[in-house]
């Protein structure tokens, strides 16, 4: 995952050098949190997380900006062939997105977004039975990003989440409304 993070980072700052000289547009950092709804396909169990979700990233230009991640759900309890069943999961990675402006006074962007993370599973089904899956996770997605001031904006978006090597868990779909600040 490190080796990952760090080539697809070497390329976006290569890419956003490129794109920021294009059209002069000066680089901005931001920091953002996330409200996120998730629903999670896995064996014979789909359970439904609310999700607190942090974010930094960077504006290359108007059109692209990268943004890592940090999100923790809260615990789905449910009850499975009469045995409590409860699950849990974290996760962290980094984002590409992309925006199209969709009106002239640049306030309203279509949004585009790719990216990877690592998630952990936390499931309990007893008092004594508890595991943790780990694995990664490949999130496509869009929305839609309003541009309230200079400063602060506000985003939709929607995602689905491919889960690769995290055992029972196959996918996820994500609905994240969030707010950020522009430095």
């Amino acid at each position: 995952m490190k080796k990952i993070t760090i080539l697809l980072t070497t390329a976006l700052f290569v890419a956003a050098g490129f794109e920021a000289n294009a059209d002069s547009y000066n680089y901005r950092p931001y920091v953002g949190i996330d409200y996120l709804f998730n629903q999670t396909a896995a064996r014979k169990y789909n359970p439904h997380y609310n999700v607190a979700g942090v974010r930094v990233g960077s504006d290359y230009s108007k059109y692209f900006a990268t943004e890592l991640f940090a999100n923790q759900s809260n615990r789905d309890k449910r009850t499975r062939e009469g045995q409590d069943f409860k699950t849990s999961f974290y996760g962290y990675g980094l984002d590409i997105l992309a925006f199209l402006p969709i009106c002239s006074e640049d306030k309203l962007f279509l949004t585009a977004t790719a990216g990877i993370g690592e998630y952990g599973y936390k499931t309990k089904l007893s008092p004594t039975a508890r595991r943790t899956e780990h694995g990664y996770g490949y999130r496509f997605g869009g929305g839609i990003k309003y541009a309230i001031n200079e400063h602060w904006q506000t985003r939709l978006i929607g995602r689905y989440i491919h889960f690769d090597q995290v055992s029972g868990y196959k996918y996820a779909a994500e609905y994240s409304l969030g707010v950020e600040y522009h430095f």
